[in-house]
């Protein structure tokens, strides 16, 4: 797998659809601080919300790693999705790396998915996931969509031993999974199935994802689509 792809579709993959969806009030938000070498840099905040007939799902994130006081390779991206019947129903994503602008918009059409993206545009007919992480239902698909550019990415899932993180001052045991093929990461979940945080490399150096607040849990939404 290329590396370039790998630090800014995989990691950095976190999208906004044309079409609007009469909603419910019932909205759950999470926010991701994000780590480089135990340095903030940035940030992922995840809003879900219930819809008539399915699941919005939007993204915004933005990282701006610092070395020797300087501001550089600025990532943003503003995504949405919607799901329906656990079935992505449509997406629309936007982000720029170093200014370079990238997109995905894709539409469900019967058991079909058309993509037209930056990277990739194409028919997808396998149940995919996306890059975005929210479930671990994910983790029992084969094909991921990247968020960034529309890749269809083949991942491989191996589960790990739990581990130990701090939230609030409290240690909580959570569930770790491998992630290998297209995608290089680690990915964890709590004992309520919520997304709590990802674990990866830049260059040579430790990055992650760490959830500031368990209250909400996008999971619970998430089933009831």
């Amino acid at each position: 797998m290329e590396r370039r792809h790998f630090l800014i579709s995989s990691i950095f993959s976190l999208g906004l659809i044309s079409q609007r969806a009469h909603s419910s009030t019932t909205k759950t938000s999470l926010s991701f601080n994000v780590f480089l070498k135990d340095e903030i840099v940035g940030y992922s905040n995840l809003t879900h919300r219930k819809l008539k007939n399915g699941l919005e799902v939007v993204i915004d994130v933005e990282i701006i790693p610092k070395f020797l006081g300087l501001k550089f390779m600025k990532y943003t991206l503003k995504n949405r999705e919607v799901w329906k019947n656990k079935e992505l129903i449509s997406i629309d994503s936007n982000s720029s790396w170093f200014g370079k602008k990238y997109f995905v918009k894709g539409q469900r059409e019967g058991s079909d998915f058309s993509v037209q993206g930056s990277a990739f545009s194409g028919i997808i007919k396998d149940k995919f996931a996306t890059t975005s992480y929210f479930t671990p239902d994910f983790l029992k698909r084969r094909v991921w969509l990247s968020t960034q550019d529309g890749t269809p990415l083949e991942i491989k899932t191996r589960k790990l031993k739990n581990k130990k993180m701090l939230f609030n001052d409290k240690n909580y045991s959570v569930r770790e999974w491998e992630i290998t093929g297209d995608l290089e990461l680690t990915l964890q979940y709590d004992e309520q199935n919520n997304w709590v945080g990802s674990g990866f490399t830049v260059g040579n150096y430790p990055a992650r994802f760490t959830l500031n607040d368990r209250k909400n849990n996008i999971h619970k939404l998430w089933k009831t689509t």
